[in-house]
């Protein structure tokens, strides 16, 4: 009796590896299809593998990731449900669910998510710009700009931090400034901070004559159209 338990025990966990092995496999196929950009065959293989092993919870943050990118944010936030739940500690988890949650309309709900992020890694320059960003949304100016520059702080070659920033800043009519974080997100590769320039500064466009003989008065006007277009933002 002793040998028949001992061989189906061993069969057992031969059966197990075997699933494990398995469920490895396709969890690498899945990764490998994400990063090709083909997500639905990448939410295909993660299913596969919660289907051998149902506590696989990498599976699902990444099916959460995927699902994410076709659009599918009530999907992808239930995946993230699923991993926090498992993981209350996953920094990661909570900025992904917070971005999903901004895009479903719960700007609350992801101001908290990348809170908690922040809270689990202080460090965590992404979550306080995603945090930033959630906040300008809601028209928190000030407390935005606290996030950015803590982000910048934290990643001070954050370009995309910069360019809002330079936004923040525009908008609240101090045109110099804005104009020097757009030149350091330009500086970083970030291209579109070249738009900016151009557009609320007059960077990289062919001067008047008027700009070349006064370019005080110039710099005025610039700064008198931006607290033209903040006040007309509040109605």
């Amino acid at each position: 009796m002793r040998r028949i338990v001992y061989i189906l025990f061993f069969a057992f966990f031969a059966l197990n590896s075997f699933a494990q092995k398995t469920a490895t496999e396709f969890f690498n196929a899945g990764i490998a299809k994400y990063r090709a950009g083909a997500y639905k065959e990448a939410i295909v293989n993660f299913n596969k593998v919660l289907e051998l092993n149902p506590k696989f919870y990498e599976a699902y943050g990444n099916m959460g990731n995927a699902k994410f990118r076709l659009g599918d944010y009530k999907g992808a936030k239930d995946d993230y449900d699923i991993v926090l739940k498992q993981n209350p500690k996953d920094a990661l988890s909570f900025y992904n669910r917070a971005i999903a949650k901004k895009e479903l309309g719960d700007l609350q709900g992801s101001i908290e998510d990348n809170t908690t992020a922040i809270k689990v890694n202080p460090k965590f320059a992404e979550a306080f710009f995603n945090r930033g960003n959630t906040k300008d949304d809601m028209g928190d100016a000030k407390a935005a700009m606290v996030d950015y520059n803590k982000a910048i702080s934290l990643n001070p070659s954050f370009a995309k931090a910069y360019y809002n920033r330079g936004h923040l800043k525009y908008k609240a009519g101090d045109v110099e400034a804005a104009a020097l974080d757009w030149e350091k997100a330009a500086s970083l590769d970030h291209y579109k901070a070249l738009d900016s320039l151009k557009e609320y500064c007059g960077v990289g466009v062919e001067e008047t004559p008027e700009e070349i003989a006064n370019p005080k008065k110039a710099a005025k006007d610039a700064k008198a159209k931006a607290k033209a277009e903040k006040k007309n933002s509040k109605k």
